[in-house]
């Protein structure tokens, strides 16, 4: 075997690195939590919207029903003043009397108005209560959907450690003149594969053939020297 299969190792190994981080950025949970956050932020705006009306009706109702309240307490003073047994002048008891009827036909105005005014809060109060219904299950789905992501993460870190540590200790065996040749590659490759086997007359990083002269070429160095792929400069393990 080649002393430069050690580089497929560490090509393999870090590929797995890759494909982890890949699968961190790409759990299909995270989608879902995305979906969830923006479904509720539409909740909150609607609910906000909602409270505005409701806030505006409720105050509006709150105001008459004290007016309502005060106007029962004038009419409870006039008429104990009425039948009280002091009135004497039959003018007073005639203005009390007018009074009394005034304050009744305003207190009636009242709560027709108030009537009016539940019949309009109604719907909102109802759309209010759908809101925080949809709101606390979007809640449950969020936090169920975050353990499942805190879960998932928690078995890609393991696994990344154990891939981690099996490189490092083919990074031992390999010995640091290979390691060396292997990061430069990679540096120099960027987001390609940096190293693959030569597979026939192909090259296992980019799966281009490679032109007979330059096979002859490399098949004629030593094994253990190192070669690159005319194709695409990954390191050619033979």
């Amino acid at each position: 075997m080649s002393d430069l299969e050690v580089l497929v190792e560490l090509q393999e190994l870090d590929t797995r690195l890759s494909q982890l981080d890949h699968k961190c950025k790409t759990l299909p949970e995270l989608t879902q939590l995305a979906e969830l956050e923006a479904e509720d932020r539409q909740l909150q705006s609607e609910f906000a919207e909602i409270e505005v009306e409701l806030s505006a009706l409720r105050n509006n109702q709150n105001e008459r029903e004290i007016e309502i309240q005060q106007l029962e307490d004038k009419v409870a003073k006039a008429t104990s003043a009425l039948y009280g047994g002091d009135m004497t002048s039959p003018k007073e008891a005639a203005a009390l009397q007018s009074e009394i009827d005034s304050i009744a036909g305003r207190q009636s105005l009242l709560e027709d108005q108030i009537i009016d005014l539940m019949e309009k809060i109604e719907p909102y109060a109802t759309e209010e209560e759908r809101i925080e219904r949809a709101r606390r299950v979007c809640s449950d789905a969020t936090k169920k959907t975050q353990d499942k992501i805190s879960e998932a993460l928690s078995e890609i870190e393991a696994e990344r450690l154990s891939v981690e540590g099996e490189k490092q200790g083919v990074e031992e065996r390999a010995g640091n003149e290979l390691v060396v040749l292997y990061e430069d590659n990679r540096k120099r490759m960027g987001d390609h594969t940096a190293v693959g086997r030569l597979v026939g007359t192909s090259c296992g990083a980019c799966f281009l053939e490679i032109a007979a002269v330059e096979i002859d070429r490399i098949r004629r160095l030593p094994s253990d020297q190192p070669s690159e792929c005319p194709e695409c400069g990954a390191l050619l393990v033979r």
